[in-house]
């Protein structure tokens, strides 16, 4: 699929696949019955972010249509034309040029982001619509995505926003094994008391590996240690022109008919799992012993949230008895 008034530099390095594995793959689609997109680049996500063991790829596969078909409030309707609204507030910019070793970099300003507008949901969904045009791209398939986390000007209402139950879902849909791309690393700048009081509620419930991938910095020279300023913006250190989304808004808005090929396939996969579901082909199986004590912390951290969302540092504070490891980074 050939993006429409794509931002991204044309692909210069190979990124070589195995195409009988893709073949196979396709033919364990057909035999399954499974309706979904099949086009190649698509399928190589799957493969790519399991090795190309097709069984695992074919439980990624059905994990990642269950997510969408399961959380409607998500994924009905994710279409530029009904996020405009959102997009409007610059908060999201991929950048057109990777990094030293050729990962693409979305950078996320919170600050612009109205409260009165949009929701927290509503936000998340622009974030999938940038993901879902990566998706098409075999640099972001073999090199995975960098993020880079701008906490600058986050105020109490961004706060008042992001209740510990709405973290608790959106970090479920991350980490429930259901998404073709990884995440390299996620970088937090511009570090305050908001931001911080969020990650103590998010921290606890993300994986060691996923732990591992995030950094946090004090000041621009520690981000430069991770990213060469040759490939950032001027806000962050970097010799790049200033923060503009314009260019990759525009992008995601040409690409509207792409985003509702998707939505169609999301349709048929539901309706076929409905009529398959006693065989149990469709299922979405992912264990997690941790998930009922995740959950007893959200609900301790949702009652001190209704006493203290007028006070991040207070609700940090009423949280460290619950927490099992100390931030240190904070």
């Amino acid at each position: 699929m050939d993006i429409k008034c794509s931002i991204f530099e044309e692909e210069k390095e190979e990124f070589p696949w195995d195409e009988n594995v893709l073949k196979e793959f396709k033919k364990s689609i057909k035999d399954q019955g499974i309706h979904c997109l099949m086009d190649d680049i698509f399928l190589l996500g799957f493969l790519r972010a399991r090795k190309f063991d097709i069984e695992s790829s074919l439980q990624l596969l059905k994990n990642y249509y269950n997510m969408r078909v399961n959380n409607p409030q998500f994924f009905k309707n994710l279409l530029p034309s009904k996020l405009e609204h959102v997009l409007k507030m610059n908060i999201f910019q991929f950048l057109p040029k990777p990094d030293q070793d050729g990962t693409y970099i979305l950078i996320c300003r919170y600050c612009n982001w109205n409260t009165s507008v949009a929701s927290a949901a509503d936000l998340w969904r622009v974030i999938m619509l940038c993901m879902d045009l990566q998706l098409t791209l075999h640099r972001t398939q073999e090199k995975k995505i960098i993020c880079i986390v701008d906490a600058g000007g986050l105020t109490l209402s961004h706060f008042y926003h992001l209740s510990p139950n709405i973290i608790y879902w959106l970090a479920m849909l991350i980490a429930k094994n259901s998404y073709i791309i990884g995440y390299k690393a996620v970088h937090y700048v511009n570090l305050n008391s908001i931001m911080k009081a969020v990650l103590s509620v998010l921290l606890p419930l993300l994986s060691d590996e996923l732990k591992k991938k995030l950094h946090f910095h004090s000041d621009m020279k520690t981000l430069h240690e991770f990213i060469n300023p040759d490939c950032l913006p001027l806000e962050y250190g970097g010799i790049l022109p200033g923060y503009d989304p314009t260019e990759a808004n525009n992008m995601i808005r040409a690409n509207e008919e792409f985003y509702k090929r998707n939505e169609e396939y999301v349709k048929l996969y539901e309706e076929e799992s409905k009529r398959s579901s006693k065989e149990d082909r469709f299922t979405n199986v992912i264990e997690d012993p941790q998930e009922e004590k995740m959950k007893k912390f959200i609900e301790k951290s949702e009652e001190k949230f209704k006493r203290y969302s007028n006070n991040p540092e207070a609700f940090l504070d009423s949280l460290k008895e619950d927490l099992e490891f100390e931030i240190t980074l904070f």
